[in-house]
């Protein structure tokens, strides 16, 4: 599997377990010897990633904060040898040794394979602490510009109409994946013919034909017109994850801003049971909230694909 098969943030946590193992000596690139007594507290804001690690190295413990990368030179890409937040870090942990970083005292080499044993091993994702909502909000982010670019792509491949049908057959294949939302064949059909002609098909054709000020209001009264004999859920899911990537990925970007002030404050029309379960006490009142947590879900799982 590929270093980049999961997002940093994803790895950054799964290293954090794999050092958490204290029995443990890893050489270094320099070539001496680090255990890790103390993996420390990971940091979910600005700086480095471990504060507070416990390292001992030829009989000396020295507490500092470590960084992880991907590669050792996003170290230089993310501008960190000039931030002077970064000046405590002794100990960096990359998948890839690129380009080394010669100011850190050590740096570890982890063998993609702990990282991924470690992810698997998770019966439930990790999510983030009650009070931060800008980590909810960046997950809800990242979830729709993956499904913006993806629209993209396929809309520049097949146009707009071939471009609706073949979205919504990847999301009823999503869906089919892990056996959520279960849609018969002739609905799905029904649908996939329908979709490019409905109100909702024409509002993602026209986004650039409508003012700002129009699309609010159109978002509003294409979704309470029928596609083809769904009911209200289902018409909201399309909406989500056909429709709406659709809208993000043709339009200007004075309607751009206009969509997504749509996708932070429109309420959820029904609760997921899934997400309750996995994260009970966490508010599902928007739509938003609804789209980080399952962005969650596929970070830390995975076997999700949605």
């Amino acid at each position: 599997m590929q270093i980049d098969a999961f997002p940093e943030r994803v790895m950054q946590h799964a290293a954090h377990r794999v050092l958490a193992d204290s029995r443990r000596r890893w050489r270094t690139t320099c070539g001496q010897y680090v255990q890790v007594l103390s993996p420390g507290t990971l940091n979910v804001h600005e700086g480095p990633d471990y504060a507070n690690m416990a390292l001992l190295c030829e009989g000396a413990v020295t507490v500092a904060a470590g960084e992880f990368h991907v590669r050792s030179s996003d170290w230089w890409m993310h501008g960190h040898s000039a931030d002077v937040r970064y000046n405590d870090v002794a100990l960096h942990v990359v998948l890839e040794d690129d380009k080394p970083v010669p100011l850190i005292p050590w740096t570890i080499v982890m063998p993609m394979s702990d990282a991924l044993k470690c992810i698997r091993s998770v019966p439930h994702p990790i999510v983030p602490a009650a009070d931060h909502v800008e980590e909810l909000q960046r997950a809800a982010c990242a979830r729709m510009k993956r499904h913006t670019d993806n629209a993209r792509m396929v809309i520049a491949r097949l146009g707009v109409r071939e471009g609706l049908r073949a979205l919504t057959d990847e999301w009823f294949g999503r869906m089919s994946a892990h056996k959520s939302h279960p849609v018969s064949s002739d609905v799905q059909r029904q649908l996939r013919q329908a979709i490019a002609a409905s109100p909702l098909g024409m509002l993602a054709a026209g986004i650039n034909t409508l003012t700002p000020a129009q699309i609010l209001e159109s978002l509003r009264t294409s979704e309470i017109q029928r596609i083809a004999f769904e009911g209200r859920s289902l018409r909201r899911e399309i909406l989500m994850n056909v429709i709406f990537p659709s809208c993000c990925a043709m339009a200007t970007n004075d309607r751009l801003v206009v969509l997504f002030q749509w996708y932070w404050s429109v309420p959820s029309i029904h609760h997921y049971a899934a997400l309750r379960r996995r994260f009970p006490g966490y508010d599902q009142s928007y739509m938003w909230q609804q789209q980080g947590l399952l962005e969650y879900v596929r970070w830390y799982s995975p076997v999700y694909t949605s």
